[in-house]
């Protein structure tokens, strides 16, 4: 018996071992995609300059989008009484040359305070004297015909602030689209695609020439 029972063990051993070889073979781990490498976001050393129309000054720090995205910006008061500071006609220009640069970003509906927890949206901010308030506003592109910009761009306040019409077109377009998604937690986070679309649409109607133009904007002028 014991000379039948250990070829008969081997061909059990056997048998199990092409079974799970065979097995191995059908039932293949499937191989993850390669993941995009993460671009990192660093923050940007630039000069205060002024704000358009007021005592107070602005440097744009940090750019977290493409199209549009999160410009965060630190607004200084150097006067000794508070003033209030709204983002409503602000738009920001990338650093080098106008003829390549990328899209400019416009402030569109409500900021926030970086430090506040709860994300409210403001449209106006009282900055204390001497002090210096961070904050986050949304941005959208203003030049449809351009590329558009990074994280890796450094931006500016324009010098000047979009016109008065302007201005209140492309508001009232994106609180309009943002009246929508009035049961999302962040209105016009939810519309963003179409509050670009609007933008684009606003600018393009009537050209206006803003700070940062270039040879790129030549096809624009009627």
């Amino acid at each position: 018996m014991k000379s039948l029972r250990n070829p008969l063990l081997l061909a059990v051993s056997l048998l199990v071992l092409l079974v799970a070889n065979a097995f191995g073979e059908r039932v293949r781990v499937p191989q993850q995609a390669p993941q995009p490498p993460t671009t990192t976001i660093t923050r940007k050393d630039t000069a205060f300059k002024a704000v358009p129309g007021s005592k107070l000054t602005i440097r744009a720090v940090e750019y977290d989008g493409a199209v549009n995205g999160k410009l965060v910006v630190q607004v200084k008061n150097s006067e000794k009484s508070a003033m209030k500071f709204a983002a409503a006609g602000l738009y920001f220009v990338p650093e080098g040359d106008p003829d390549t640069a990328p899209q400019r970003l416009g402030a569109v509906g409500p900021m926030t305070i970086a430090s506040d927890k709860e994300q409210v949206g403001r449209n106006e901010v009282s900055i204390p004297a001497g002090a210096t308030v961070e904050l986050q506003l949304d941005v959208f592109c203003i030049d449809s015909h351009r590329s558009s910009p990074s994280s890796m761009n450094t931006f500016s306040v324009g010098a000047t602030k979009m016109p008065k019409e302007l201005a209140t077109t492309i508001d009232n377009r994106a609180k309009s689209a943002a009246k929508k998604y009035d049961s999302e937690a962040q209105p016009y986070a939810a519309a963003k695609s179409e509050i670009q679309s609007e933008v684009w649409r606003s600018r393009d109607s009537k050209w206006v020439p803003l700070d940062g133009e270039g040879k790129q904007e030549a096809g624009k002028k009627k």
